[in-house]
């Protein structure tokens, strides 16, 4: 008996008679960890997704079979948070950390936006939506090698104010559709920063080093769209950045719940 008095008053026994009683309350608290509770909430949400998945309705086997996989799984996913992995492995943690960022995205209220908040996101990413302008031109060339050429080309503009058709009047005529700077490596700066500011349909003179030209822009593509003619991406774009902005408000305020020091 007095064995048995000294064997209470060691603190080893102390400590793990403390721990019973700790053990005891989680239980009593908590719950068996290792017990799973198979709601009616959750039967439905398995079969719903059987829907999604199927396009129809379980039957009782196969509703049986998809609540079997989900106890295995969760049994398993269980037993490696028991285990710490989702802790170990930095696939899991990017996992639920992006997890948290997704639900704080969704969360975020849907709303269109107004015609002014489109115009202000336009302005400020322009350059996602603006393309290079494109000049659709067409160039008659006269020789300067040749001594006619001045009065070939005069010739050749008065048939063509007159009503001739340029494919009619017996010279090649070339076109392109290109960019200012393609323009400008195909006939030079001086032609090209012309070229681009011509009245749309009109043929006019141009000259570069070794040749006159007649030269007519047809048709200008390109720049910077109106709001309206791209409404749906601009929408959707705003949508996205609104929720993306949303997820980054809720990662700094998670990240300020928490206080990190350095370890030597």
């Amino acid at each position: 008996m007095g064995s048995f008095a000294r064997l209470l008053r060691e603190p080893v026994v102390h400590f793990l008679f403390i721990g019973a009683l700790l053990f005891l309350a989680h239980r009593l608290i908590v719950g068996d960890p290792r017990v799973v509770v198979v709601s009616g909430g959750l039967k439905a949400d398995v079969e719903r997704r059987f829907r999604d998945e199927t396009g129809r309705a379980p039957t009782e086997a196969e509703l049986q079979t998809a609540l079997d996989r989900w106890k295995r799984d969760e049994a398993l996913y269980r037993e490696a948070l028991r285990e710490g992995l989702d802790r170990q492995d930095a696939t899991v943690r990017t996992v639920l950390a992006d997890k948290l960022r997704a639900r704080a995205a969704q969360q975020t209220p849907a709303r269109e936006p107004t015609d002014a908040e489109l115009d202000a996101w336009l302005a400020a990413h322009r350059s996602q939506y603006e393309t290079p302008l494109r000049y659709s031109f067409e160039v008659v060339a006269f020789p300067k090698s040749d001594p006619e050429a001045e009065t070939q080309r005069s010739t050749y503009r008065r048939a063509l104010a007159d009503g001739a058709d340029p494919k009619t009047l017996g010279r090649p005529i070339a076109g392109g559709n290109l960019t200012r700077d393609k323009l400008a490596a195909k006939f030079g700066p001086a032609v090209s920063e012309s070229m681009c500011n011509l009245p749309l349909a009109t043929w006019q003179p141009l000259e570069t080093g070794d040749s006159l030209l007649l030269a007519r822009v047809n048709r200008i593509e390109g720049g910077l769209p109106s709001r309206e003619a791209i409404r749906a991406t601009l929408v959707a774009d705003w949508v996205a950045a609104r929720k993306k902005q949303a997820a980054d408000d809720f990662v700094e305020s998670v990240v300020a719940r928490y206080r990190f020091e350095e370890a030597p």
